[in-house]
């Protein structure tokens, strides 16, 4: 009861605005057209730049895989290096 009246006191000094419905939800269907982010256009692009070359190989895509993720992980250890040495002068 005390809640109840504790929400028509607030109604009554700040009434709430028009919300908008909001939208019901419903799974996709075969009807319905992917989102297509930046992202996902710009790898499709470069899919097909790198299909359109005949002398891309494997073993070209495994070094570039290998180089990414070394600077993935030294990027990673500087930062963790960077935190211990900070929470060691506190």
């Amino acid at each position: 009861m005390m809640l109840k009246r504790k929400f028509d006191y607030l109604d009554a000094i700040a009434p709430v605005a028009d919300v908008p419905k909001r939208p019901d939800l419903r799974l996709a269907a075969d009807h319905d057209a992917p989102v297509s982010s930046g992202a996902r256009t710009l790898q499709s692009e470069l899919g097909r730049v790198l299909a359109q070359e005949s002398t891309w190989s494997v073993r070209r895509t495994v070094a570039l895989g290998v180089v990414f993720h070394l600077g993935v992980f030294c990027a990673l250890a500087l930062a963790a290096g960077g935190a211990l040495t900070t929470m060691g002068h506190h």
